[in-house]
């Protein structure tokens, strides 16, 4: 701010002072700099290897032993991708079980979870606090421990080698998580909001429905958004469960695709169709989660913080 001092007749003339410059603007800048050039590289040192993988997809088999650098972007080609796609291999069968598996695995455990979550948060009855410790328990136990008794209980309920039975078992898996995110969620809106809507003549269901559902999408697309990936990227589980090739999901069939048998009894990897398949397997995740990023990141941060 500028000041002004009065003077008598014949003085000198008043002298303006200004503010005085900032002394750590250099350090400002400077750490400023070294911020933006630091997480440039460790983002690109990131996806350093995902830039492998998708190169590696375009070239020949005997890349790896000729090497890759520069000179390997002259050798690009599409052989691989028309390979996994051809009509012999059936990848689009995997992938339609991959979908069926993950989409039906992010619609129940959203669907689940937002009700467990809202009677945890809102419904007052003995023993809540238990229930949702109980609930939290199977965090702690190894999945491997599960497969035997989960395989008993699908063998007596005729789901095993079925798709439903795979998504039961990764719904199961991933309710603890998804309710835990959800009931912190719906603790952090207003009771006097959903008082409102009651007052208005709004049932459960209208309430749900209308008002808690809005306020809570971003819990919801992030409970979602986990099953999702559970589903897509599964293996385990179609290991154990499934027996039928025709059931088999991509993941599972990933051995299949990229492997042969070109010496007896030994298995052979070919690293351009085992890259490519993994490219094919990414890209749904990744278009996924760049969609609902900014849902994902909303209720992942409401959801752990009460």
């Amino acid at each position: 701010m500028t000041t002004l001092t009065r003077t008598a007749p014949g003085a000198a003339a008043p002298v303006r002072r200004g503010r005085e410059p900032r002394a750590h603007g250099g350090h400002r800048s400077l750490s400023s700099a070294a911020y933006v050039v630091g997480g440039t590289v460790l983002a690109l040192a990131s996806l350093a290897p995902v830039l492998y993988i998708a190169l590696r997809s375009f070239l020949p088999p005997s890349a790896d032993a000729d090497g890759i650098g520069w000179g390997s972007l002259l050798d690009l080609t599409a052989a691989n991708y028309a390979r996994i796609f051809d009509p012999s291999v059936g990848i689009t069968t995997y992938v339609r079980n991959s979908f069926v598996v993950a989409i039906s695995v992010a619609l129940l455990t959203g669907l689940v979870a937002t009700l467990a979550g809202y009677a945890l948060s809102r419904l007052r009855f003995p023993l809540a606090a238990l229930v949702f410790v109980v609930l939290l328990g199977p965090m702690v136990v190894p999945y491997q421990g599960l497969l035997t008794p989960l395989s008993i209980v699908l063998g007596k309920l005729g789901l095993l080698d079925s798709l439903t039975g795979v998504v039961l078992v990764l719904v199961t898996l991933q309710l603890p998580f998804s309710v835990f995110v959800m009931r912190n969620t719906l603790d952090g809106i207003p009771v006097e909001l959903e008082e409102a809507a009651q007052l208005d003549g709004a049932g459960l269901g209208r309430l749900l429905r209308s008002v808690m559902v809005p306020l809570a999408w971003p819990g919801v697309v992030t409970v979602g958004l986990f099953g999702f990936m559970a589903g897509w990227n599964d293996l385990l589980s179609s290991v154990v469960f499934l027996s039928s090739e025709d059931k088999y999901t991509l993941p599972l069939a990933l051995t299949n695709i990229t492997t042969s048998f070109k010496i007896p009894g030994v298995q052979i990897v070919d690293p351009g169709l085992l890259t490519a398949t993994a490219c094919v397997a990414t890209v749904p995740v990744v278009i996924l989660f760049l969609a609902l990023q900014r849902y994902y990141t909303k209720g992942l941060i409401g959801g752990s913080i009460k």
